[in-house]
């Protein structure tokens, strides 16, 4: 009996230290083809090893971080390697996006800033 719980013991060992309990880093990029677009015109920004979650801040009156509530662009259930916006008012926003990942370890944070002309 003693020998069939050891082997109990140690299955449940190597179950629990199979699990993912590391809070990774996040070290994510984001970019854009130029820095001047036209009002209206599509602007495509593209991601480089997005990580559990991104936040949209646009820059815009009212949308600016940290000051206002961001647009949720990725959850960890979803893949992120692209976002479109478009702007109708011409003006430079410095746009931002707060992205990290969480476990229950706790969370890390990064925020990536952007600055854009619409003409």
């Amino acid at each position: 009996m003693k020998k069939i719980s050891t082997i109990l013991f140690i299955i449940s060992l190597f179950l629990l230290s199979s699990c993912e309990d590391i809070l990774k880093e996040v070290k994510f990029t984001v970019a854009t083809e130029k820095t001047t677009y036209a009002t209206g015109e599509e602007i495509l920004f593209t991601f480089d090893n997005a990580p559990d979650w991104v936040t949209f801040y646009s820059g815009e009156e009212n949308k600016a971080y940290p000051d206002a509530y961001g647009i949720a662009i990725k959850s960890i259930t979803n893949e992120l390697f692209s976002y479109t916006y478009s702007y109708t008012v011409p003006g430079t926003y410095n746009i931002t996006f707060v992205g990290g990942n969480t476990n229950y370890k706790g969370e890390k944070e990064q925020v990536v800033n952007i600055t854009l002309t619409v003409n």
